[in-house]
């Protein structure tokens, strides 16, 4: 006995325990199904590893396994001197340590410089007799303070994965009672099937991030036997009304403007099982007839539906919709299955509420982001069309922009200052870093109206630097300055961003590589910034653009480059609003674009 914990080689050893542990049938092999439940604790608890332990008297193995690193990952098993979960069963309570390393108990257990265990969290797995079998374990690399909440959360997913342990050992004891067999088979399958229900329901919908995510993911329930031959998701608007998610690819009655959106407080199942926040059940067509108008009984039969379960999506302020499950023939909703019903609404519940929260934030960085953006001055002589078009990616607002502004008191008749950049990051702060640079830019070209664009640049990157204003990114900043007959001198200079491309007229591209070094607070530029003069003939067409139109993961940049240019070859002449819609409609695939994209096309 050490620190009052007992010796666990009694306990492991005892006969029961080992003949449970065999009839289980689960050893050092991969397990879909206790993987699963590996995978969820790893997800829920935000974990990087995550087991089903089982320990036996010489070893411990892991037939649900997330996160271990090799070469235990591929034999997935460990000694006992690598074992924290022998304390589980030997003490059948659970296990928390915030560092295993300053704990008496566990110190000099080889699994903290093997495996790299620091923070650990067991819970007992037991048979139907008590006897504690193994762990479901929860392990960071790092010492961590487990909340009452985390610990409740793999003390639930303990719970469901001894439930499928115990049914794996009546399976082998109704295969043992031949009497018993038929009745116990049956019970085993559909209390198997419905776990499977909760666990792939619960596996789907944690990572879903939009409407039709979650629509797509529920629907998986059609294909498997004893599950609905329809799934239904109707979700609350902010406008007060209910909103049926069409499922793609089955355009039905219920599709139609009086079944797609209706208030709450409309004769529907639905709507009544939104109001009174309860599971409704319909086990025929009669039962339909009897509590509605004609019209909800003949759009269940054109659905096919013979029984039908409405689930109210409570979430943890609204009822935030309506689950609906059918069935093509008769089925009658015992007490467990209402459970699980009940159980997935939860979950769906729960990612609905995320895409709500999800929706929102992104809304909100999106439109500070546009908000920011410039109204294109007219200058007379020149054309201008900017567009911006928003990553599709979630939650991935950025730093890109373009700007326009005149020059107050330039030499020549006519001066316009326009930029294009890329402040690095995907998110929030990257576009309030965006809207401060822009300012500080217009800011420098407005106080330095005869100076050129890299003395301007050079001010912006003093004034990040005295500011300490930690902003980092690519940029092209141009000066357009009048000249004789009809043409505009270009000076442009590039910090570290794609190179524009001036179309000439007659449809020659010159790409205009000459670059310098990105823009930064950190003071990384070692020599001055460099300007490129470019003379361009009435009918030119200059073309800036930030890297998510011509980057793409797995292809070469030069060649897209390349292709760019081509392309622009062929719209010389032409209005910069037809050129920036037809460059974004050639290179920029809708729902399949995972970073801002800017374009400014500038005809003279």
């Amino acid at each position: 006995m050490q620190d009052g914990v007992p010796a666990p080689d009694l306990v492991l050893c005892d006969p029961a325990r080992v003949s449970a542990l065999h009839d289980s049938g689960l050893s050092a092999q991969p397990d879909s199904a206790m993987d699963r439940f590996a995978a969820m604790v790893r997800v829920q608890l935000r974990v990087p590893v995550a087991l089903v332990s089982l320990v036996e008297p010489d070893r411990q193995v892991f037939p649900g396994m997330q996160g271990l690193p090799e070469p235990w990952a591929s034999a997935r098993q460990t000694p006992l001197s690598h074992s924290f979960c022998q304390h589980v069963v030997a003490t059948g309570v659970p296990l928390v340590l915030s560092d295993a390393r300053t704990s008496a108990l566990t110190r000099d257990n080889l699994a903290i410089p093997d495996l790299g265990v620091v923070a650990y969290a067991g819970i007992p797995l037991t048979d139907t007799t008590g006897q504690v079998l193994g762990s479901l374990c929860a392990i960071d690399t790092r010492p961590r303070t487990w909340t009452d909440d985390e610990i409740s959360t793999l003390a639930d997913l303990a719970t469901m994965c001894a439930t499928e342990i115990r049914l794996r050992l009546a399976t082998r004891q109704g295969k043992r009672d031949r009497d018993r067999r038929d009745e116990l088979a049956s019970q085993l399958d559909r209390a198997h099937a419905r776990n499977e229900i909760l666990l792939s329901a619960a596996q789907a919908l944690a990572g879903t991030r939009t409407l039709e995510q979650i629509r797509h993911e529920v629907s998986w329930l059609v294909s498997a036997d004893h599950r609905p031959s329809y799934v239904g998701l109707v979700v609350a608007e902010p406008g007060g009304t209910l909103r049926r998610v069409a499922q793609p690819g089955r355009t039905t009655t219920a599709d139609t403007a009086e079944f797609a959106v209706y208030r709450p407080d409309a004769a529907m199942p639905t709507a009544k099982a939104f109001r009174e926040r309860r599971l409704l059940c319909y086990e025929d067509p009669a039962a339909i007839d009897a509590g509605f108008p004609a019209a909800i009984g003949r759009l269940y039969r054109e659905l096919g539906l013979h029984a039908t379960a409405c689930a109210p999506l409570v979430g943890s302020r609204d009822v935030l919709g309506v689950l609906t499950l059918g069935w093509d023939g008769p089925h009658e909703l015992d007490s467990a299955e209402r459970a699980v019903l009940s159980t997935i609404a939860t979950y769906t519940a729960q990612a609905l509420e995320r895409v709500r929260q999800l929706e929102r934030r992104i809304g909100v960085a999106r439109q500070l982001q546009e908000a920011m953006l410039t109204a294109l001055p007219a200058v007379p002589g020149l054309r201008m069309a900017a567009r911006y078009r928003p990553s599709e990616a979630d939650e991935a607002v950025g730093g890109d922009w373009y700007d326009a502004v005149t020059l107050p008191g330039a030499p020549g008749p006519a001066a316009l200052a326009v930029t294009v950049g890329d402040i690095t990051g995907h998110d929030v702060h990257a576009s309030t870093l965006m809207g401060q640079v822009r300012s500080m830019l217009r800011q420098a070209a407005w106080d330095l109206p005869g100076a050129g664009p890299a003395e301007t640049v050079e001010a912006l990157e003093t004034a990040l630097t005295g500011l300490e204003l930690s902003a980092t990114g690519t940029l092209v900043h141009a000066h357009l300055r009048r000249g004789g007959g009809g043409r505009w001198d270009l000076t442009t200079t590039n910090a570290g961003h794609p190179p524009p491309i001036v179309v000439h007229p007659g449809g020659r591209t010159e790409v205009l590589t000459e670059h310098d070094v990105l823009f930064s607070h950190f003071g990384i530029r070692t020599r001055p910034r460099t300007d490129l003069r470019t003379t361009l003939e009435p009918g030119s067409l200059v073309f800036l653009y930030t890297d998510g139109l011509v980057e793409r993961r797995g292809e070469d940049i030069d060649e897209a480059l390349r292709g760019l240019a081509a392309f622009l070859t062929g719209f010389a002449g032409q209005d910069p609003a037809v050129v920036a819609d037809a460059v974004l409609a050639h290179l920029v695939e809708p729902g399949g674009h995972d970073d801002d994209v800017v374009v400014l096309a500038i005809g003279t």
